[in-house]
């Protein structure tokens, strides 16, 4: 056996937390409460770090232009704060159950990374 396979899948409900933050129907408090002893992440460090104890899922969750449209409409709304914007998109960089849409893979990590590095999270 691997070490991949030595590690525990993540739960349905995790799973389901990881869908609900992509789309902002959760926060960061609830992938910490729901993957804790998982992964562990620290959003506040001048790096921000992660680390993952599961097992990738197959498939993973698939994060489309469609997420960015999303979350930065609602940030032109008001709906969401910058410092949120920027902690969304950090974990979806940082966590691997999380997959980029392949058709668009560079554009979408190209805007993660932007969002994640270049807007003000304080």
């Amino acid at each position: 056996m691997n070490q991949e396979t030595e590690l525990p899948p993540l739960t349905p409900e995790q799973i389901q937390v990881l869908r609900r933050f992509a789309s902002f129907e959760a926060g960061v408090e609830d992938v910490r409460n729901s993957l804790a002893g998982v992964f562990e992440f620290d959003l506040e460090a001048e790096h921000k770090t992660a680390t993952t104890s599961f097992r990738v899922p197959e498939p993973g969750i698939v994060i489309t232009r469609d997420h960015i449209a999303r979350a930065l409409e609602q940030k032109r709304l008001g709906l969401i704060s910058e410092r949120d914007l920027v902690h969304w998109a950090t974990i979806l960089l940082l966590n691997d159950a999380y997959v980029l849409d392949p058709g668009d893979e560079d554009l979408i990590a190209d805007w993660l990374n932007d969002i994640s590095v270049h807007l003000d999270a304080s």
